[in-house]
């Protein structure tokens, strides 16, 4: 064991830079997914194409494990392909499209508290005093950045209700992520997931009634680096950046840092989705609301790093979906 991480540590910068280029694109995905969906998309369609399109690259990942795949891991793949691919990223899609992509991502990023609250009373896991305070400083944090809101930045109650059952599918995704089967390598886990999402879509969505019209028109950005570009291309990034470069940055990161310290990374993307949504959309935050998100975000690392300390097992290898 040591001499596998003494073999990996002078790579780590590099693995950190990968964490941190999955949790960029996560935080660019949700600016260009509302980008489409302004330009008349419907987040449901746009949903099903991402994961279409994603899973036509990563199912190449799962192929040569297929005969790894048993009847028992079937039930567990599908769980997590239904809830966290199909379930949290609709209801996420629908969530930016009432309300502002940071105030939707910083609901969804308090999925660590409750997860934490379920290893406590489901699984009996003990968590130190100071990270049952942190979730209540998280949820304050949460508060403040809701309810310091108005006009333009404020979040619509479908947008608040949408977040949170994003925010719940969030959860269940990581507690069902350590459950995955551990034949597969985490890409190929994914692809498989990927094709119990596509089933999913196929009967929510079927492929034929995809809004294909739509691809060649216009959009523009109107935030601070204003600029047009056609639908198909917003589309192209919310499948190629959103979803695969995200999983293969994700997981190529966490192989060389390992689980934990890629979760304490990824905890930037609230943050750098208001970047984006500022500079893309023109979702500037007010001053109190930049605060409440910071409280949440420091809230849930501290909640995140202290679960992850008495827990490392339950630590997920796999990119969990948002």
């Amino acid at each position: 064991m040591a001499a596998v991480a003494s073999d990996r540590a002078p790579l780590a910068w590099l693995g950190y830079l990968m964490v941190a280029a999955s949790a960029t694109f996560a935080a660019a995905n949700g600016g260009f997914a509302r980008l489409v969906i302004d330009a008349g998309v419907d987040p449901q369609a746009l949903s099903a194409t991402r994961i279409y399109g994603a899973s036509i690259v990563l199912v190449f990942f799962l192929l040569p494990y297929l005969g790894r795949i048993r009847r028992g891991h079937l039930l567990p793949l599908a769980a997590f392909g239904v809830i966290g691919l199909v379930l949290g990223q609709g209801a996420y899609f629908q969530a930016i499209s009432h309300a502002d992509v940071a105030l939707v991502l910083v609901i969804i990023f308090t999925a660590p508290i409750f997860v934490a609250v379920y290893e406590r009373v489901r699984l009996g896991e003990t968590l130190p005093l100071y990270a049952w305070a942190a979730m209540a400083v998280a949820v304050g944090g949460v508060a403040l950045a809701i309810l310091a809101g108005s006009g333009a930045s404020a979040i619509s109650l479908a947008g608040f209700l949408f977040a949170v059952v994003a925010m719940a599918a969030y959860a269940t995704s990581v507690i069902l992520a350590a459950r995955l089967p551990t034949d597969l390598p985490p890409l190929a886990r994914t692809g498989a997931c990927m094709l119990f999402a596509v089933v999913t879509w196929a009967v929510i969505v079927p492929p034929w009634t995809l809004p294909f019209d739509a691809l060649g028109e216009t959009t523009t950005f109107d935030g601070r680096f204003g600029f047009s570009l056609p639908v198909w291309v917003a589309v192209a990034v919310v499948v190629l950046v959103g979803s695969v470069g995200v999983y293969v940055t994700w997981v190529g990161g966490t192989s060389i840092v390992g689980a934990g310290a890629s979760s304490m990374v990824g905890m930037a993307e609230p943050v750098l989705a208001a970047v984006f949504a500022w500079a893309l959309l023109a979702q500037a935050l007010r001053a109190p609301q930049a605060l409440g998100i910071a409280i949440t975000v420091g809230g849930v690392v501290v909640v995140e790093q202290a679960r992850i300390r008495g827990r490392r097992d339950a630590v997920p290898d796999v990119p969990v979906d948002r």
